[in-house]
């Protein structure tokens, strides 16, 4: 018996779920960038959590920036607990876990909120679909950023012609190719899970730099892509999120090209 509860604490067991409800902190910088996927998960899986941002400031001398309150007050702390710690991590208050990473972030999330599937399958759609993001996402960093590929505006703005009809059509039909596949609406499956809320951010950012710099809808000639992209943003338990303050955060830090 001890044994079943365990399980049922820690996996998508439903069995004793009123019981698996840990008070979470959660932490990123003051924009979306990878901060919004766990945002979103959270306020879905209606989890007790509060979130912590952080801000980034420039030198009063020099060139850089500075971000106090991590660098000097919360980042020493929690790495007495987590020699891995960086940006995004996550504090579960009730077994007193830190956990840092991206991805091992959002899967921890998806573990004690139920997110990462309710079979071996679909736990195996979502993660092979959220690794796929993670290399999508540090291309789109190295673009947006001037410590990638990008030093200043004029390279930033001449990388992107290639951006929307080279490199990102090759992502999409990649993604498009795997929804027709699978012939769900989600990518693991019938149910939003982990990797669903971190493609969808990601869609979202690539539709706003289209925007921003009067390209094409990046989306608009994939049938499937553009169905997932409509029908996640339409889920009434994400409606709180979309009506709130972070939906509406910059998308990118403060140094970026693009925010």
């Amino acid at each position: 018996l001890l044994r079943v509860f365990r399980i049922a604490l820690m996996g998508n067991t439903p069995c004793f779920g009123f019981l698996a409800k840990p008070k979470l902190t959660t932490a990123y910088w003051d924009f979306r960038g990878l901060g919004a996927p766990m945002r979103m998960m959270c306020i879905y899986a209606g989890a007790d959590c509060e979130d912590v941002k952080y801000e980034a400031l420039k030198k009063p001398r020099g060139s850089g920036w500075v971000a106090p309150v991590w660098e000097k007050k919360d980042k020493p702390k929690y790495k007495k607990s987590n020699a891995l710690l960086q940006l995004p991590y996550v504090i579960n208050h009730s077994s007193g876990e830190v956990v840092a990473q991206s991805n091992a972030v959002y899967l921890y999330l998806g573990r004690i909120l139920r997110l990462n599937g309710s079979t071996s399958q679909e736990q195996l759609a979502n993660e092979q679909v959220l690794f796929h993001l993670h290399g999508m996402w540090m291309e789109l960093r190295d673009l947006v950023y001037p410590f990638g590929g990008n030093k200043d505006e004029e390279s930033f703005l001449e990388a992107l012609g290639n951006h929307f009809t080279t490199w990102l059509p090759g992502h999409y039909e990649k993604l498009e190719d795997w929804l027709r596949q699978r012939d769900t609406p989600f990518f693991a499956g019938q149910q939003p899970r982990t990797a669903d809320f971190h493609v969808w951010e990601l869609m979202d950012q690539q539709e706003a730099m289209a925007h921003a710099y009067e390209y094409d809808s990046p989306v608009a000639t994939y049938d499937k892509l553009q169905a997932f992209y409509s029908k996640f943003r339409q889920l009434s338990r994400l409606q709180p999120y979309f009506e709130g303050q972070d939906s509406r955060l910059p998308i990118n830090n403060k140094m970026a090209f693009f925010k």
